[in-house]
């Protein structure tokens, strides 16, 4: 008899939040202590859904820009976050937008969360949309579900080595996880989870970067028992074979 198991609680840390938060316990103490280190004047989210991770964004960041392309988000969690301007449309033209908003506001940011479209063109456009921008100060880039296999191959083929502002990228900065069964909103077999973290410079890095996968291994052995992977049609001869021993 299997023991149901929920990754993401209890945390015996956030357990006291109001708020549906979709991260495992891993992510939820290194997101919060990524969010300690940047102490940052000036956040951006994109994907703000149920603002799980808005309650931790709007905590340590002075200002906060959510995104998302539901104008619900606004309606429902407006009055919960006064320091939270709330955007509503495609990330894509709203954070080349808000970049502009903070230059010429003299905004300082520090904190990016990518956490929108999941799917690969999603990803890798909010990522080329993000390294549009000239730092004046560390960016901390994190992206939440890295171990996804379509949000995965769009930070992996984001356009990094344009942006000469990147100096750390890390893929497997806390590794996700594999649902062998439905949990939330992920169905069985399917792969979630995980940080990706980027680090943005004002000075210009030198030579070229290195995307780190760390967990590379990992992600490929869990890939191959998940449900991205096509199954197997049987064979002819398997399927005659079937059929006689069926009928002996």
């Amino acid at each position: 008899m299997s023991i149901p198991s929920n990754p993401n609680g209890p945390t015996f840390c956030f357990d006291d939040l109001q708020l549906h938060w979709q991260m495992t316990r891993c992510e939820k103490y290194a997101f919060t202590k990524m969010l300690e280190i940047a102490k940052a004047d000036v956040a951006i989210e994109i994907g703000t859904y149920k603002g799980g991770s808005l309650q931790q964004v709007s905590q340590y960041a002075k200002k906060v820009y959510s995104l998302d392309i539901l104008p619900s988000c606004k309606e429902d969690l407006g009055p919960l976050f006064p320091n939270v301007d709330f955007l509503t449309g495609d990330s894509k033209p709203l954070v080349a937008s808000v970049l502009k908003t903070i230059q010429e506001n003299n905004e300082q940011l520090g904190f990016i969360l990518i956490d929108g479209d999941h799917s690969t063109e999603g990803v890798r456009g909010d990522i080329n949309a993000v390294l549009k921008h000239v730092p004046t100060r560390d960016v901390y880039i994190v992206f939440h579900d890295s171990f996804n296999p379509p949000a995965r191959a769009g930070i992996l083929s984001a356009d990094w080595q344009s942006c000469p502002y990147v100096h750390y990228v890390e893929v497997d900065y806390i590794p996700g996880v594999f649902h062998h069964k439905a949990f939330d909103t992920a169905t069985a077999g399917t792969m979630y989870g995980g940080l990706a973290v980027a680090v943005m410079k004002p000075e210009k890095r030198k030579g070229s970067l290195i995307v780190h996968q760390s967990q590379q291994g990992l992600y490929d052995a869990v890939f191959q028992a998940s449900c991205y992977v096509p199954k197997e049609k049987p064979s002819l001869l398997r399927r005659v074979k079937r059929s006689f021993s069926k009928v002996a």
